[in-house]
């Protein structure tokens, strides 16, 4: 038994892709191009219903040039402040876009 459980485990170990590409490696360079406070809220919800005090109702709408040529928008809600000339780091993925 102990054998068929190494035999197993080196079969799995063989089996995984030791060159998978991670989320750093996917990470594009570019550079703020603009930065604009924007109010957040969703424009079909009731305007009686009472707000959550809890989600922030601003945010900065933030354009990134990337370095390959293509634009980004997103709207960060974080702490950190961004300028335009900063360079960044952007993960686009299809569930979105995350910079760093």
């Amino acid at each position: 038994m102990k054998y068929f459980l190494i035999a197993v485990s080196l079969f799995l170990a063989a089996c995984t892709q030791t060159h998978a590409p991670g989320a750093l490696n996917q990470l594009t360079p570019g550079v703020i191009e603009d930065v604009q406070p924007v109010e957040l809220g969703d424009p079909a919800a009731p305007a009686d219903e009472p707000k959550d005090d809890a989600e922030p109702s601003y945010g900065d709408r933030v354009v990134v040039r990337l370095d390959d040529g293509r634009t980004v928008y997103l709207v960060y809600t974080g702490p950190r402040q961004f300028q335009a000339g900063q360079p960044v780091r952007v993960h686009v993925s299809d569930a979105g876009v995350f910079i760093l």
